[in-house]
């Protein structure tokens, strides 16, 4: 299955190259491209051909990508969302996947981890790098906790907590329905209220919730 890419970057060179890059790889394509937050919403809202994947910078003019990221996620929730930046910052990770970024992806990346992030967003619906994933629990652990320990360890059932490990262990809906011995459907309900429960807009957003929670270690995510 070709998988459609869309890229907002206001500095013309790196835009250019990337989307050299991507087309570079099989069954993969930038079918527009966009200077600046405001010029790819105006595409999206126009446009009959529809991304699957955006690759969107943070520091545009006009509108930048997290003022663009949340309309995004408002209109078209379904298309993930890859953020491009040199800003590693625990508050811009935080900040765009609590906006419903799908994964995080460092301007200075091999060509290898822009390909991966973009097929494991399609697939999975989330990427992360080990570095990042530090960054994230790093930050969240400074947070203050909302709620107490006792609502928290009601909020999901024994059966939940064990589907949302391994989502984030990206294991797909079918894989964990195998392992657990339970229906695709069930699979599917689970990840529909953990979502609902934990107020995550996706899957990155469970990820979040997870780290937060100590529900995982960052170490678990790759084996």
């Amino acid at each position: 299955m070709k998988i459609n890419v869309a890229i907002a970057d206001d500095q013309k060179l790196f835009r250019k190259g990337m989307i050299a890059l991507v087309n570079s790889f099989e069954n993969m394509n930038i079918i527009f491209e966009a200077e600046n937050g405001k010029q790819l919403v105006d595409r999206l809202a126009t446009d009959n051909i529809q991304p699957d994947i955006i690759l969107l910078d943070l520091s545009m003019p006009e509108m930048n990508g997290l003022e663009a990221l949340k309309i995004i996620k408002e209109t078209q929730a379904n298309i993930g969302v890859i953020i491009l930046t040199i800003h590693e910052a625990e508050h811009h990770i935080l900040a765009t996947i609590q906006a419903g970024a799908n994964g995080y992806l460092a301007k200075n990346a091999e060509p290898e981890e822009v390909e991966k992030a973009i097929r494991e967003v399609f697939k999975n619906d989330f990427y992360f790098t080990l570095p990042m994933l530090e960054i994230m629990r790093k930050g969240l652990t400074k947070k203050p906790q909302t709620v107490s320990l006792d609502q928290e360890e009601n909020l999901l059932t024994p059966r939940e907590k064990e589907v949302l490990q391994l989502i984030c262990k990206q294991f797909s809906s079918i894989e964990i329905a195998e392992k657990l011995f339970l229906s695709n459907r069930t699979v599917e309900g689970h990840r529909n209220n953990l979502l609902l429960k934990t107020g995550s807009r996706n899957t990155a957003g469970l990820v979040l919730y997870a780290l937060k929670h100590k529900l995982i270690e960052t170490d678990h995510f790759f084996n």
